[in-house]
């Protein structure tokens, strides 16, 4: 069982893999204890001042832990570590106020950055006189108020039609030249690879809930056809969407589809609040 000192972080990580990974990974910056497993953070009398759960793709047992850990710990500051990011995690991150979600392995400005965070909210003595100098170095141009932040969301209400450049040029009164250039230079994707990352996220979503055909969801999500969507599918997840949806789960991210989570990441509050919005306005509408 876990000692009830405060100043340190406590690593909740089930994957011993990823366990050891987070552990050498932040062992340098701060002291650090784990937990291996829901007994042992059931029996904790731990009172962390910050605590991180490490997870791989988001299924209903983490959101589930996730919850628990909140509610265990309602004064600790709670962070998500996952090697995917999803809406459904974003949702229940913003509900559940969790402080931050970083996508894992982390990047060096995320690690510079959840560092800052722990040592500007909590008592945690964290081994480095650099990290806040190197922490405004690293800082990515993509901020949540940025201006690309708000293209971003007005994407989000149709990525599936895919609205084209010279559609949001009105929106943000940019030509679709600079539009383009700004897109690529701030977000580090072209706009067509974003759509696409965007659509094959939901599209993980969908195979994972196993409701509907490959062709029926390769259609929802706006794709030529389905073989459009397999062969998406397969250049950035390195599976094909019939391997998934059969249970597989040894994926393997492009770089690209990689860099797209990271900002899907650090827009986590936008991004979410837009998947409530949205949620509730559907509620309503099917109520009505």
């Amino acid at each position: 069982m876990l000692n009830n000192r405060k100043h340190y972080l406590q690593v909740v990580a089930f994957d011993q893999v990823l366990a050891k990974h987070c552990r050498d990974e932040l062992l340098p910056y701060c002291e650090l204890e784990n937990v291996y497993d829901m007994a042992e953070l059931e029996c904790s009398a731990s009172n962390a001042e910050a605590i991180i759960y490490v997870m791989d793709y988001t299924c209903a047992t983490h959101l589930h832990n996730i919850e628990f850990i909140r509610e265990k710990f309602p004064q600790s500051l709670l962070f998500v570590a996952a090697t995917a990011v999803s809406i459904p995690l974003l949702h229940s991150a913003i509900h559940l106020g969790v402080n931050d979600v970083f996508l894992f392995p982390f990047s060096e400005e995320d690690k510079v950055s959840f560092i800052c965070k722990i040592q500007k909210g909590t008592s945690i003595k964290c081994h480095s006189d650099e990290l806040e100098a190197h922490h405004q170095a690293c800082c990515s141009e993509v901020t949540r108020d940025n201006p690309m932040s708000t293209l971003l969301d007005i994407i989000e209400k149709d990525y599936a039609k895919g609205p084209s450049l010279q559609d949001l040029s009105h929106d943000i009164h940019l030509s679709p030249s600079r539009l383009c250039h700004m897109f690529k230079d701030i977000c580090g994707i072209t706009y067509s690879h974003y759509l696409i990352c965007r659509k094959l996220e939901e599209g993980e979503r969908l195979l994972s809930e196993n409701k509907n055909s490959i062709t029926t969801i390769a259609y929802q999500l706006g794709f030529s056809n389905p073989s459009h969507f397999s062969r998406s599918f397969k250049e950035h997840f390195n599976l094909t969407p019939n391997a998934y949806a059969q249970g597989g789960r040894d994926v393997t991210q492009s770089a690209t589809y990689i860099r797209y989570q990271r900002l899907r990441s650090e827009l986590l509050p936008n991004l979410a609040h837009h998947h409530i919005a949205n949620s509730m306005r559907n509620k309503v509408a099917s109520s009505a």
